[in-house]
């Protein structure tokens, strides 16, 4: 233990404080002077990515001293060493949080998950031996939930063989040849989107190879076209857990840069999972493959073959496909316990499947999980399970797919590849208008789902389009590859800012351009490129695909702001990927560099390592002055941004709400109100703004009592304020009847009040502040929402009552009123303003 260490830990004893941060402080082992702090609420004891190797904390246990500390309610370890956690820490009745990310645990104690005090429980990365890590990443409700389920045992002997490649090297015809052994060569089409079937090895072939394996192991085997446009979109469906096939041809001449793309693709998504390298029409001129090179450069390559489907070459084939069984049915997963009826509806699912079910609803899914003894919350969470583990796709928190549970991948891949490959649209330049869906989903299967695909593709899961301002949608994807005409110009006065990849994922860009299409600057984009602004800042973002690296150049006022929310949403979209190695890159402010186009950029983790070992100058390579580094990194990303308030908001919200001018006061969208809950609950800085929608008026005093910086609206939804009757009273509209108006409001109201009462419970078992039992934010007296629509004034009514679900605004139809023009009103900017606060 180091001076610095012990000194912090003397002075928190003598002054009995109850915060001791310890992080990046180099320890192997909890200081015992720690327990002597009696005082202590929160311990961290985590480490930094960019942290220095010698400054990493490598904590293996936490001592059963730990029990000392009664007052203790939250303890980090992230990224240390951790493998034992002991069961004295359940002493601890007042632990609320527990994050132990990126360890060695490979168990964790029944009785530390079921603590009722236990609020958060964080332990992805961590190579557990049962806890499934699709279980371990939906956090404590979803780990509590496996334990309990977990009293009756059974095993899913199934596996994912996922084929990827270049288009047309024969992955096709080797798959077809994996489930049929007498099959022969035929011209086939190569693969559009994703094909996927099951190749059945029977229990007495696979006993050979994995003797713990009990009935018929089926392999999934997902075979994925290999043109560039399905490129981005297969990103989604590559998966850990699964065995990878990379295929080409000996009288292909593969470019080093295309296997380099699928491996880095696959480490990126696949995680660890094992890469079998095959090379196919081995029977025709080889080639030489550099294979030592690619298995030094990416140790998950763990074989490699040359095949050929001819008859000649049988026996090299059969041994290759014994040699691929035999690591699919090695896979860790395969034989781990999973909750008996969880494997009996996943056979059920299948069965669905296998009869030509595409997809089932959600009531259906939850008779089926009732046959089973599974409760609602019970089948929602497995629900979770299987969107997580690519069984099912199930959005539960998306209005227009909450209803739909798909069962079958390539029936949704297949009708958005009509969409991605219609001739029309590509000529339209990834434009496509409601008529073109018509046409494209002509079919009886998906004209009864056309809603639901066209949600699919603008789900944040794909970001493949969004809808333009006249109703059309884009599909940036298939947007002109070269940079078009803009106004935008270059100056050494503007803030820049880069993102710098070792191995660059294709489709960042576009998915931000998706992500970002309520920001976007007079529709100028290309597929490389996007002008946003945001209340009189302007910036240009643009891929620099062959530079492995996106650039960010803004100028207005409020540049720093602009900036972290277009970092924020860059970042969303790293997500999606497993350990993605990138640099953020913070421009230089030296006298020269000011005043250049193209100014040197730092590594945003050196300047932070430069903080930590307490330097504050660092050298300019290109004026050779020495520049702070305090200045460079405060200027940029840290400190506060502004004095002004950040709403981040529901949607379209965000859109409107800026047209009201209010000063020092910024609006982001969010997706919806449980992602504006997540938000403002991790980031202080940040205010949440979200519809009211079935929340009582206790529950929203609970809140705000718990998050003084979440504003929650007095009405069900937005346009509940956009048409109310006092705010269309003020438009002065000639022959309108406020009484008129409100009777019809008031007629629909009582026409649909059954309706909306058989919904709403459902509605608010999704609602993500009623997750944490211990808040005790859900009030008993639902039946306060019957009180809400069983009155007739319009101020009691409107809190649960939507007037864009149900209001069908015939009697103002013929005003043809615009939102922006409802929200300009006197009435409507004074009812945000006291809502704000401002």
């Amino acid at each position: 233990m180091n001076s610095k260490v012990k000194a912090k830990i003397e002075y928190a004893k003598k002054h009995e404080l109850g915060l001791l941060e310890l992080r990046n402080s180099g320890l192997t082992e909890f200081p015992p002077e720690i327990f002597e702090c009696t005082n202590l609420v929160s311990i961290n004891l985590g480490n930094d990515d960019f942290c220095l190797p010698e400054m990493r904390n490598k904590i293996e246990c936490i001592p059963d001293d730990i029990k000392k500390l009664t007052k203790l309610s939250k303890l980090d370890l992230s990224n240390n060493a951790l493998r034992y956690v002991s069961d004295s820490i359940t002493s601890v009745k007042t632990l609320e949080y527990l994050h132990f990310n990126g360890n060695k645990l490979t168990d964790i104690p029944s009785r530390l998950v079921s603590m009722k005090s236990l609020k958060k429980l964080l332990l992805e990365d961590n190579p557990f031996e049962m806890l499934p890590p699709e279980i371990v990443a939906r956090g404590i409700d979803s780990i509590r939930n496996f334990f309990k389920e977990l009293d009756e045992k059974d095993y899913l002997y199934e596996a994912k063989l996922i084929i990827v490649g270049e288009g047309r090297v024969g992955k096709k015809y080797i798959a077809n040849a994996l489930i049929d052994q007498n099959y022969k060569l035929s011209d086939t089409d190569s693969t559009e989107g994703i094909h996927i079937n099951r190749w059945i090895i029977p229990k007495a072939k696979i006993g050979e190879l994995n003797p713990k394996i009990q009935r018929d192991l089926q392999i999934n085997l997902w075979d994925f076209g290999g043109q560039e446009i399905y490129h981005s979109t297969h990103q989604f469906f590559l998966t850990k857990r699964a065995v990878y096939l990379l295929v080409t041809e000996s009288r292909k001449e593969d470019r080093h840069d295309d296997f380099y793309y699928w491996l880095n693709i696959i480490r990126l998504l696949g995680d660890n999972s094992p890469v079998f390298m095959v090379l196919n029409k081995c029977d025709q001129p080889t080639k030489e493959l550099p294979i030592k090179e690619y298995m030094d450069t990416f140790p998950n390559i763990i074989d490699f073959a040359k095949i050929s489907l001819v008859d000649e070459y049988k026996a090299a084939f059969q041994d290759f496909k014994y040699n691929l069984a035999k690591i699919a049915s090695n896979l860790p997963h395969i034989g781990n316990p999973l909750p008996r009826t969880w494997v009996d509806i996943r056979i059920d699912l299948e069965e669905l499947k296998l009869s030509g079910k595409n997809y089932i609803s959600a009531n259906e899914y939850l008779e089926i999980c009732k046959r089973r003894y599974r409760n609602t919350d019970s089948a929602l969470f497995l629900s979770e399970y299987f969107h997580d583990l690519g069984v099912t796709l199930h959005f539960q928190n998306d209005l227009d797919l909450k209803e739909t549970v798909f069962l079958n991948h390539e029936w949704i891949t297949k009708g958005v590849y009509k969409v991605l490959d219609d001739r029309i649209v590509i000529s339209q330049k990834g434009r496509f208008s409601v008529a073109d869906i018509q046409r494209i989903w002509n079919e009886k299967d998906y004209k009864a789902k056309t809603r639901e695909l066209l949600s699919l593709m603008k789900n944040r899961k794909f970001d493949l389009c969004f809808e333009l301002s006249n109703g059309d949608f884009l599909v940036p994807r298939l947007l002109p590859v070269d940079e078009i005409e803009h106004d935008w110009v270059h100056s050494a006065e503007n803030l820049k800012f880069e993102i710098h990849y070792k191995f660059m994922p294709k489709g960042i860009l576009t998915r931000l351009i998706v992500k970002m299409n309520q920001d976007i600057d007079r529709e100028l984009y290309w597929r490389y490129g996007v002008l946003l602004q945001y209340d009189g800042t302007r910036a240009i973002v643009r891929e620099r695909y062959f530079e492995n690296k996106i650039s960010i150049e803004l100028k207005g006022d409020h540049a720093r702001e602009f900036l972290f929310m277009i970092r924020k949403t860059i970042n969303e979209i790293h997500w999606d990927f497993n350990q993605l190695d990138f640099e953020e890159m913070i421009p230089c402010s030296c006298e020269t560099c000011s005043t250049l186009q193209e100014p040197h950029f730092y590594k945003f983790s050196l300047l932070l390592r430069y903080e930590q070992k307490g330097l504050d100058k660092i050298v300019c390579p290109i004026s050779l002055d020495e520049v702070s580094v305090t200045n460079l990194t405060s200027e940029v990303i840290k400190g506060k941004m502004t004095n002004d308030r950040t709403f981040v908001c529901e949607n379209k919200n965000a859109g409107v709400l800026t047209t009201l001018n209010l000063k020092n006061v910024l609006f982001y969208p969010e997706k919806d109100s449980s992602s504006v809950y997540r938000q403002m609950k991790i980031r202080p800085q940040l205010c949440g703004l979200r519809d009211r929608d079935f929340l009582l008026d206790i529950e929203i005093e609970r809140l705000k009592k718990l998050y003084p910086n979440y504003y929650i609206l007095e009405y069900y939804c937005f346009e509940n304020y956009l048409f109310h009757p006092d705010n269309i009273e003020t438009l002065k509209l000639d022959g309108f009847s406020k009484a008129t108006y409100i009777d019809e409001i008031r007629q629909q109201k009582n026409m649909h009040k059954e309706v909306i009462i058989s919904n709403y419970k459902k509605s608010r078992d999704s609602y993500q502040e009623f997750r944490i039992d211990s808040e005790k934010i859900r009030a008993k007296e639902e039946n306060e929402i019957m009180n809400y629509l069983g009155s007739e004034d319009v101020e009691v009514f409107f809190k649960s009552y939507s007037m864009k679900d149900y209001y069908d605004k015939k009697y103002i139809s013929r005003y043809g009123l615009k939102h922006n023009e409802l929200a300009a009103t006197a009435w409507f900017k004074n009812r945000f303003i006291k809502l704000l606060g401002i």
